[in-house]
């Protein structure tokens, strides 16, 4: 308890001493106030402001940074510290707030400057507005003139890729007509050279062997054989020069073509089903040619390799393009073959001329399906 009293006795002596300490300093910037050095005033309040506690000193200090502000011309200030003042007043002698309005009146004369300074914020307000409203105006006309500029670079680029593809299309279409001129070139020399010789071969042989009296039966045999040999060379030729370039490609459209090629295959070995939709109408020569390649090099992979016994196969024209599936129920093969064998790279590549996609969905003991679809226009010419 002795030591509390102690401690409640140094606290009010230390209070005692700050406020009389506040005191002196009041006294100092009044004295200052009072030889017009109105800085020093304000500086001593300034830094005394933060310890003062008592309601009378601060209404003093308050006082006398008005007054000061007043003395430096700064009237603004000094109508602020002054309501300060009277506000802090007002809380102390709960004086009415029409008793400080009418304190302020009567201690004041500054309402001109007052009404001035209203007036000059409401011009520096209408100018804030104005420079406001030309920083939105000028960012709309800056985010327009981008949005412009994006737009034309994004039609020049369109422009740029069209031109692109037309060039890329242009070179494929030469490349593919150049492999067929060539096809073409080298059915016809099968099938009228080539071809015509083995018949006129097997046609000479065949007299001969009706004109000789054959001694020994063997002769006669390896005779029979050879003229058969002949024979099966000339039907080889045939289809060789058939697989180059087929007729029913030319004269019926792709979906008779396909067709008949399927005929060919020895349905005991592998049983075919083809579906066709929507190609009543002839297509693109090219479109035509690099499916039909497409299929013919698909099917006979099957053949050769999937060791299957049942083969789907559907050609579909719509309105998004051409879709062709081929699905096999074989052994199916890794993945990785696809990049590395000769054929199938052929057959991307020639798809890829035309801006087609082509999938493959296998894996060894799975079967495979090839899925290949090709973009086409309902006016584009079947012959162009």
């Amino acid at each position: 308890m002795k030591k509390l009293i102690h401690i409640f006795c140094l606290l009010c002596c230390m209070q005692s001493f700050a406020q009389t300490n506040i005191d002196s300093t009041l006294l100092k910037a009044k004295a200052y106030l009072q030889i017009n050095q109105p800085d020093m005033s304000i500086n001593l309040i300034d830094t005394a402001f933060i310890n003062i506690q008592n309601h009378q000193q601060k209404q003093a200090a308050l006082q006398i940074m008005s007054s000061a502000w007043e003395a430096k011309g700064n009237l603004l200030k000094s109508l602020q510290y002054k309501n300060e003042m009277l506000i802090l007043k007002d809380s102390i002698s709960n004086i009415e707030h029409k008793q400080t309005i009418s304190v302020l009146k009567d201690n004041y004369t500054a309402e001109k400057q007052a009404k001035e300074y209203i007036i000059q914020k409401a011009k520096i307000a209408k100018q804030q507005f104005i420079i406001f409203g030309i920083s939105i105006v000028s960012i709309f006309i800056i985010a327009l003139l981008t949005l412009i500029n994006k737009r034309k670079q994004s039609i020049l680029n369109a422009k740029m890729q069209a031109a692109i593809l037309e060039h890329k299309t242009i070179a494929a279409n030469a490349i593919l007509e150049a492999e067929e001129k060539e096809r073409k070139r080298i059915a016809s020399d099968l099938h009228d050279g080539i071809g015509q010789m083995m018949s006129a071969v097997k046609m000479n042989l065949s007299g001969i062997a009706t004109k000789i009296n054959w001694q020994n039966p063997q002769e006669k045999v390896l005779l029979d054989k050879t003229i058969a040999l002949v024979d099966e060379s000339c039907k080889e030729v045939r289809t060789v020069s058939h697989n180059l370039m087929p007729n029913a490609l030319l004269k019926s459209g792709l979906s008779s073509a396909v067709k008949t090629f399927l005929d060919r295959i020895d349905h005991k070995k592998i049983k075919v089903h083809l579906y066709t939709e929507g190609l009543e109408q002839r297509l693109n020569d090219n479109i035509e040619i690099v499916l039909y390649r497409a299929i013919q090099e698909i099917v006979n992979n099957v053949i050769k390799h999937a060791n299957a016994n049942h083969l789907d196969l559907s050609l579909i024209k719509d309105a998004d393009g051409i879709n062709c599936t081929i699905e096999d129920n074989g052994i199916g093969f890794s993945p990785t073959k696809i990049q590395a064998g000769i054929g199938l790279k052929n057959i991307k590549s020639r798809i890829d001329y035309l801006n087609g996609t082509v999938e493959w969905d296998t894996a060894i003991g799975k079967g495979t399906l090839v899925a290949i679809h090709i973009p086409y226009k309902e006016n584009t010419l079947a012959n162009s």
